[in-house]
């Protein structure tokens, strides 16, 4: 778009950029907008990162040109002077576009070898091996508890910001929480992190918890551009328990990172926190068994499980049901939550875990309408997921059915992604 601008320049043509809502946000620090001058600042970022020189548009809060524009996440439109639309693309294409704009407008002026050499994509990419970086595509943002953040020692002003979150105890099936911290560097002083080294994170006169170790390390996002700075957050995460009866977890945090601003020299800056605040209340008990819980195969009867809608997803669910022995007409239904491992997916432990909405609509009573999966520790697994519910079938129903909608962060390292997947299942069964 960069190339075409300038070799279009003077001839009536205007390129823009849109930004609208993001539909896999969280790549490379970048979460979903909640405000138009969160997007303006995402704009400043990617024409300091990427050197753009292109006008954006902004979409509203309420995605309007989205919405008109067919929602799609990466289209392209030409339009005439008069407001016709002349061509379009759900997905755009530099080349198509290019061949187009020569057909009908007039030549760009650039060979096909500078083409080619111009479409060689230089990708960044987070180092996360041997460190405690957590992409921000699996940062649980909306379950985290927010502690308070005071800097202890003087000095002038930091050049990057800290902040701490935390998720309930017990939230894994070890018994532990997560504790996530993040450091952005300054974006109105132009300050950015230096890529040389990692950003470190020691902990010390820990209160109420402890830490599975005394020390963080952030990756360093590497590319075969010849910039060695870092203008994105870096989000670290370490693993707690619960040390005493305290209600209160309080601990000293030194971070160090090398920064940088505009031409002037990388500097080691070295800055004191006391972080504290109430431990929330323990995340309630799951609906997730083990395998050992359920009753043996005799027992069980197989529901009739199926889709709806024609979207794939990486995951299945298989429901069995057992009658209680006493009383017929009350139970137990199981949930099997199966991803597909076959192609490399697992689930995502360091989000939300799964979770599945159910909705009766003939001949059974469920005793609630949400499940939710324990957060298991580690960062992925492929293991079933099983969850449990009470029943009650309705006075002389022979049939029933309700609908399963699981909800679940599952990742694929081989592919190099991490998003939600939620689908809806309709299950079914007879007596």
């Amino acid at each position: 778009m960069e190339t075409l601008n300038k070799a279009y320049a003077g001839k009536g043509i205007s390129f823009y950029y849109v930004l609208s809502r993001e539909p896999h946000p969280g790549f490379y620090g970048f979460t979903q907008t909640d405000s138009l001058e969160m997007r303006q600042e995402y704009v400043r970022l990617a024409n300091a990162e990427l050197q753009l020189t292109l006008p954006w548009i902004i979409d509203n809060m309420e995605n309007a040109m989205q919405k008109a524009y067919g929602r799609m996440p990466n289209s392209e439109f030409i339009i005439g002077s008069d407001g016709t639309l002349l061509e379009s693309r759900n997905w755009a294409n530099p080349d198509k576009l290019k061949e187009w704009l020569e057909k009908n407008i007039c030549p760009s002026g650039i060979s096909d070898e500078e083409w080619e050499e111009l479409g060689k994509s230089d990708k960044t990419m987070m180092a996360i091996g041997n460190n405690d970086e957590v992409p921000a595509t699996e940062v649980p943002r909306s379950a985290l508890f927010t502690l308070e953040v005071k800097r202890l020692d003087a000095g002038e002003d930091l050049p990057f910001s800290f902040e701490v979150g935390t998720l309930p105890p017990k939230i894994t099936t070890e018994g532990q929480s997560r504790l996530y911290l993040t450091v952005k560097p300054d974006a109105k002083k132009g300050v950015s992190f230096d890529k040389s080294e990692s950003i470190l994170v020691d902990f010390s006169d820990v209160k109420g918890v402890k830490f599975i170790k005394d020390q963080l390390k952030s990756g360093c996002r590497r590319s075969s551009k010849d910039e060695d700075i870092d203008i994105y957050p870096h989000t670290l995460g370490v693993l707690w328990s619960l040390e005493s009866s305290n209600a209160e977890i309080a601990f000293k945090a030194t971070v160090t990172a090398l920064v940088k601003a505009g031409e002037e020299e990388p500097k080691k800056v070295t800055a004191e926190f006391q972080v504290s605040g109430v431990i929330p209340e323990p995340q309630s008990i799951t609906d997730e068994i083990s395998l050992k819980q359920i009753p043996q195969s005799s027992q069980l009867k197989l529901l009739q499980c199926t889709g709806k809608g024609e979207e794939d997803v990486p995951m299945s669910v298989k429901a069995k049901i057992v009658r209680d022995s006493d009383n017929p007409n009350q139970g137990t239904i199981y949930l099997f939550l199966q991803v597909d491992k076959t192609t490399g997916h697992k689930w995502n432990n360091l989000s939300a875990p799964p979770q599945v909405a159910l909705k009766p609509t003939s001949g059974v009573a469920l005793e609630k309408n949400i499940l939710n999966a324990a957060q298991h520790g580690g960062q992925d697994d492929a293991d079933d997921r099983i969850l449990a519910i009470r029943f009650n079938l309705e006075p002389g129903a022979q049939e029933f059915a309700f609908e399963a909608t699981p909800e679940a962060w599952i990742c694929n390292d081989d592919l190099g992604w991490c998003r939600l997947f939620t689908k809806t299942y309709r299950i079914t069964g007879k007596f």
